[in-house]
């Protein structure tokens, strides 16, 4: 907390500066047969950097943080300067389609925060997460959640969008009583269909949302729009979130034999443009604009298939990863623990990772999946 209140402080002096340099079970069904392909499982080593820990920031945790007179406000999803307080709001999780079929996507550009994950048959499915879902406008297309996108979004203590789940998600959201927003139960308020993908795409890449429907939708529901008063947020970010390590100026990481992500850094921007498929940019169809962020986040973990129908499982104990930022990159640990849990960061020694202010996208991949940095 302390900590969390010194780079407040810091926010504050440092504004002008630049951070680091589906649906139901039976649409699940219909994807696995557009995609032929199989798990690819590679091995291919990955140069490990370790970096000497910052120092801790210094205590400043009876000043309050205040910029010209006036309070300060951090998202603490992204450590940048808001107008508003919103970092009691419980985030907004969106389940997004990611098929090369259901590309571009909508609203993603808006995210603060995105997880990626292998699903069935190789294909993946980013959990886009929103602290502030206000402005955002058309979202989708929307799918379907997993058991393990669900725990981490209990992580963060966020409202979960989605279109079913699979069985074990199901499952896990009816036994805890935790809340989402399942628009195959609540019903056709909060969504609508695009006729031109329903027609020519398929009806499992054609469900739409906006931000002004899920708005609308909170004002009059019972779910809790707010954190507890003693959740606290496990990330503290930096101005320069550069890490003292290897060069990290194209980052690629192969989720599967049909799907690998591409992070390119610019200098003059101090961000990463997002690529798919060998190639493609990750646009944003609302504002034709490719998604960029500030932090990359690659969680190698134990991935397995759970069942015959090929349901994916992974290991959200713990355990290394890697993190980039301004074109370089370090070895990490990191740990999720209990499905209440948030995922933690740390460096090599224990100590709080600090993340550049700005985006993250984090990568939940298998242990065996190829991860290159150049």
């Amino acid at each position: 907390m302390k900590k969390w209140i010194a780079l407040l402080l810091a926010a504050a002096m440092l504004l002008a500066m630049t951070a680091c340099g589906s649906g139901s079970e039976a649409e699940e069904e219909a994807v696995q047969t557009q995609v032929s392909e199989d798990v690819q499982v590679t091995t291919e080593a990955v140069t490990e950097t370790n970096a000497e820990a910052e120092p801790a920031a210094e205590s400043a945790e009876e000043v309050s943080p205040v910029a010209d007179g006036n309070q300060v406000y951090i998202n603490p999803l992204t450590g940048e300067v808001t107008d508003k307080d919103i970092s009691a709001n419980r985030p907004i999780a969106v389940m997004l389609n990611l098929l090369k079929i259901s590309l571009p996507q909508s609203g993603n550009g808006s995210a603060d925060m995105f997880i990626e994950a292998t699903e069935e048959g190789g294909i993946t499915r980013i959990m886009a997460l929103y602290q502030d879902i206000s402005g955002a406008g058309n979202l989708g297309t929307i799918r379907s959640t997993r058991e393990y996108f669900t725990l981490l979004a209990m992580g963060f203590d966020a409202l979960m969008v989605h279109a079913g789940g699979s069985s074990y998600a199901l499952n896990l959201l009816s036994d805890t009583g935790y809340e989402s927003i399942n628009f195959l139960t609540i019903g056709d308020s909060l969504y609508w269909r695009d006729s031109y993908r329903l027609n020519n795409v398929g009806t499992e890449h054609s469900m739409y949302t906006s931000s002004e429907l899920i708005e609308g939708y909170l004002e009059t529901t019972t779910k809790r729009t707010s954190h507890e008063s003693d959740f606290v947020s496990p990330y503290t970010f930096t101005e320069d979130g550069t890490p003292d390590g290897a060069s990290a100026v194209d980052v690629t990481v192969s989720f599967s034999g049909y799907k690998d992500t591409e992070f390119v850094y610019d200098e003059a921007t101090g961000t990463y443009a997002v690529y798919f498929f060998g190639g493609d940019p990750y646009i944003d169809e609302n504002t034709g604009e490719q998604v960029t962020v500030t932090n990359i986040v690659i969680l190698p973990t134990l991935q397995y298939a759970r069942d015959d129908d090929g349901r994916q499982a992974y290991d959200l104990t713990g355990g290394t990863g890697y993190f980039a930022c301004g074109g370089r990159y370090i070895e990490i640990n990191w740990e999720k623990g209990d499905m209440y849990d948030p995922l933690v960061l740390t460096n090599t020694d224990g100590s709080q990772l600090d993340l550049g202010v700005g985006k993250t996208y984090i990568c939940l991949v298998g242990d065996t999946r190829p991860i290159t940095f150049a």
